[in-house]
């Protein structure tokens, strides 16, 4: 998704941790932390974030809002952060930072910097997700031809097509390694930065789908084993065709 493209799409990598309820987590946390990390994140700030939150509910499943604070630490040049929030902690990359060699070097280092501050006991549930923007130098491209995934508009085609699309959005969800993982895949029109142009937002999120499954021990690896679904299902996303523009 990066090293094999002179235009790589990705506008933004993240990673993400999120610890048990039970784990002892105070406001102290982020204050540890940016101390062992201010020489490559020097600029500190509050965030306010809203979240919503999946709840089961005697009614059913019901979505709840949330508004959470969090401490954000960035680079000089603000290119990567860490954000610290209530038991979560998350490293978010651009380009050029984003490229997976460097971006796996910041979880690695933001991850052992944390164990340095708390002891982390358990890991609730993590994820890696990567956001893709693909801007097409043509104006009014249907998806099909650079996509693989994509939506299918039943009503009408061609001369006698009496539905027009003014904009879409598709996605799917899938189980992998016999259910403890899943990866959420979305494909949506965008509004291009360049005129006479079209453009398309592909998310790809993995995440560990059954909570607890994977110890402190195992976090990076996971990481390194999840980047490599991620890369694989984008490549299963486009066509050649798209391929082409990447490779300039």
């Amino acid at each position: 998704m990066g090293a094999l493209y002179t235009n790589p799409p990705l506008r933004e990598a993240i990673c993400e941790f999120r610890f048990p309820l039970e784990h002892p987590w105070d406001l102290t946390v982020a204050g540890l932390l940016y101390e062992r990390v201010r020489g490559d994140y020097p600029r500190r700030e509050q965030r306010r974030v809203r979240e919503v939150e999946v709840m089961l509910a005697p009614e059913g499943l019901r979505e709840e809002l949330l508004i959470t604070e969090r401490a954000q630490f960035s680079t000089a040049d603000g290119g990567c952060s860490i954000q610290v929030g209530p038991r979560l902690v998350t490293v978010n990359c651009l380009p050029p930072y984003a490229a997976w060699e460097e971006f796996s070097a910041w979880i690695e280092d933001a991850f052992t910097h944390l164990q340095a501050v708390i002891e982390v006991e358990g890991i609730r549930s993590m994820a890696l997700r990567y956001v893709n923007t693909i801007e097409i130098p043509e104006p009014d491209v249907r998806p099909e031809g650079f996509f693989s995934f994509y939506p299918v508009v039943p009503f009408g085609a061609g001369e006698d097509a009496w539905f027009e699309t003014d904009g879409f959005i598709v996605g799917c969800e899938g189980s992998l390694e016999g259910g403890r993982d899943a990866c959420r895949v979305e494909l949506s029109d965008a509004i291009p930065e360049m005129p006479e142009a079209s453009a398309f937002l592909l998310n790809i999120d993995y995440f560990l789908a059954k909570e607890g499954t994977i110890g402190p021990e195992g976090a990076l690896a996971w990481i390194e084993a999840a980047h490599g679904r991620v890369e694989a299902v984008f490549e299963s996303c486009i066509t050649d065709r798209l391929r082409e523009y990447f490779r300039g």
